[in-house]
């Protein structure tokens, strides 16, 4: 009788096997950084964190015989997924679900934000629907019902029809320019899904992607529209965007990312499955005029 041996996936649960790896890479990076490192204990290093991100197939005489292999594969410095991003980053090709070597399609941090989006008075009229009723606001919640995980308030769309209307066509128009951007496929827009949501001091919206449900599995792009009082009365609440593994739908490094800062009257999208998260916000007054405002939503394909 023949006996399958058990793999290292069926012996660790899967989410302490992903922590294992993220620790395991963080500690080859050390080690990267260190002088004391001979340059041929480097290429094995960097060669060890291109396989457990299933990056490579190079062998380690490949890289001692060529130096720009050695050079390409060393310069982790050059990758600018772990800076901070506060204005429009280019996008390089491709941006679409890539195919690592061990087959993860992996979904690049890409975002497309855009300054300036809505006319003066658009904005002014989005800060007076925000402001006039936030009795009508009510709390956020997750599709999974998960408590400690989100908190902010959302207003409803049937509550401002004629602005979801004009902002509606809007994101209709800007729409194809994004998808080109972004190195995604057109697709048939059934749906622009919209809230108001208001984040004041100690709101925060921990990692999750917005199309991990049958609910939400048409959503294929997300956008958020940040707008606020100036002056501005808030600190906190960046976009933070990972790069993710999709297939099983983690972020694939929860050490590298994107920080999209919340420009007034700015815009952003991105692909509705990255895993992101809205940073801790403060605001020392507590007013709700001085919060951090978003029409935020997602394009579904129908």
């Amino acid at each position: 009788m023949n006996t399958i041996r058990p793999t290292t996936a069926d012996l660790i649960p899967i989410e302490r096997l992903k922590h294992l790896i993220n620790q395991s890479i963080t500690t080859l990076e050390t080690l990267l950084q260190d002088p004391a490192v001979s340059s041929t204990e480097r290429a094995n290093i960097a060669l060890k964190i291109l396989e457990l991100s299933g990056c490579s197939s190079v062998s380690p005489l490949e890289l001692l015989q060529s130096p720009s292999l050695l050079t390409s594969s060393t310069n982790f410095n050059a990758s600018p997924i772990s800076q901070p991003a506060t204005t429009p980053v280019e996008l390089l090709p491709p941006s679409a679900p890539i195919l690592a070597e061990n087959n993860l399609e992996i979904l690049p941090a890409n975002y497309v934000q855009i300054e300036n989006f809505l006319k003066p008075q658009e904005h002014k009229e989005a800060l007076k629907i925000a402001f006039k009723q936030p009795d009508k606001f009510v709390g956020s919640k997750t599709t999974t019902q998960a408590s400690n995980y989100r908190k902010s308030s959302i207003l409803y769309a049937t509550l401002f029809p004629d602005f979801y209307e004009l902002l509606r066509k809007k994101l209709i128009a800007t729409i194809p320019s994004v998808l080109t951007q972004l190195n995604l496929s057109p697709f048939t827009v059934s749906q622009v899904e919209m809230q108001l949501t208001a984040h004041n001091d100690g709101c925060f919206y921990k990692i999750h992607n917005d199309s991990g449900s049958p609910e939400t599995n048409t959503r294929i792009i997300t956008y958020v529209y940040y707008f606020y009082r100036e002056p501005k009365n808030f600190s906190g609440g960046n976009l933070r965007l990972y790069a993710t593994e999709w297939q099983n739908g983690y972020a694939l490094n929860e050490r590298e990312f994107m920080d999209i800062e919340p420009h007034n009257n700015s815009i952003v999208f991105f692909d509705s499955r990255c895993k992101h998260e809205v940073m801790p916000v403060s605001c020392p007054s507590q007013r709700f005029e001085d919060g951090r405002f978003t029409l935020n939503g997602w394009f579904r394909a129908g």
